[in-house]
This record gives structure tokens, C-alpha cells and sequence, in this order.
């Protein structure tokens, strides 16, 4: 009968403990899947990333290092994860209305006659209020030392004012090299797609 005074708090405190667990668990959404509405197409419809799932930094720093998807442009060779979040930022600049943003994948040192693209952007993120755009890689190669990427741009762009939008689709291609900032575009044909 001790015995049984004995064993019947902790088994009641361990019950306790296990709830207050499962709980815990179930508030902090550790559990969850993804829902499909967090997955954007990045390439085409064969390759997506969950937007907005949440992930520990110690789970960021733990990804395999055998994943053909870099972290980030620095990668020493050139991948068609490269290709995507270089387009990704062209596409998020846009999107964002952020010129600073789709300028920071484009090499001014190494670009012919950079200042005159740079003008040229200027110009049309001040004539456009916003952007809508579509973008599907088609094929991300290597020639050499330099990464192609080529690329579907869907684009609507709404004027500032009353005008109406514009819209524009065009197959681009975009010559990258690796510097000491990592993957750059160099080159972008046609040039006057962003005009």
C-alpha cells in the first residue's frame, strides 16, 4: 500500500508532463505540414520552394551540403539553383517595386555600358507604379566560364496615372560570370524588354 502512495503521484506527474508537452507542441504549429498555399513555382512546374515555412536556424545550417541548391550566388559553379534565385531576384524587384533589388544581380563593373541600363531602369520603375510578372526557366547551361540562363518573361507593367498597363512577354537571355560577389549578370538580351 506505501508503494502505491508512492508510485501514483509520479505516475499522475508524468501524465501531466506529457500533456503539457503535446500541448506545447501543437501551439508552437511544430507539427504542421506545409499547406500547398505557402509553395511557389520557381521553375516551370518541376521544381517549387515552400514560401513562409518556418525552419530553425540550426536546421538552415545543417542542410545537406550534397543539395545542388546554394544558399546563395556565391556558389563556386554555376547551377540552375543559381539561375533561379538570380531570376527570382529580378522577378522579386519587380514584383516589389525595389530597382536596388534587381540591379544587386546585375555586375556594373563587368556589364557593356552599365550606366545607360541603369538609367534605363530608372526610368521605367519611375513611368510604371507596379508590376506583375511570370517567369519560367527553360534552360540554365554552362559555355565556359559563364552561366546562360534562358528564360519566359511574362510581364504587365501599370503605368503611373491612367494609363493602361502594358504588357510584355519575351524570351530573354541572361550571361552570367562569377566575380568576387559571386554570379553576375553580365550581359541581357534584348536589353530593351525593361523599357
Amino acid at each position: 500500500m506505501s508503494e502505491m502512495k508512492f508510485l501514483l503521484p509520479l505516475l499522475l506527474t508524468f501524465c501531466l508532463c506529457t500533456l503539457a508537452q503535446d500541448a506545447s507542441s501543437a501551439q508552437s504549429g511544430a507539427s504542421k505540414p506545409a499547406s500547398l498555399d505557402n509553395v511557389r513555382s520557381v521553375k516551370g512546374s518541376t521544381h517549387s520552394v515552400a514560401v513562409g515555412n518556418r525552419e530553425g536556424k540550426s536546421q538552415k545550417k545543417n542542410k545537406s551540403k550534397d543539395s545542388d541548391e546554394p544558399e546563395d550566388l556565391n556558389s563556386p559553379t554555376f547551377s540552375e539553383g543559381v539561375a533561379n534565385i538570380v531570376i527570382s531576384h529580378i522577378r522579386d524587384g519587380l514584383e516589389g517595386h525595389s530597382e536596388r533589388l534587381m540591379l544587386s544581380v546585375f555586375d556594373g563593373d563587368k556589364m557593356n555600358d552599365y550606366p545607360s541600363f541603369e538609367n534605363q531602369i530608372e526610368a521605367f520603375f519611375t513611368h510604371n507604379q507596379s508590376f506583375r510578372v511570370h517567369s519560367r526557366i527553360i534552360q540554365a547551361t554552362t559555355e565556359g566560364e559563364k552561366g546562360i540562363i534562358l528564360c519566359d518573361l511574362e510581364m504587365e507593367a501599370i503605368p503611373a496615372g491612367d494609363a493602361p498597363p502594358v504588357r510584355k512577354q519575351e524570351q530573354l537571355r541572361f550571361e552570367l560570370e562569377r566575380g568576387n560577389k559571386g554570379w553576375k549578370i553580365v550581359d541581357l538580351k534584348p536589353r530593351d524588354f525593361f523599357s
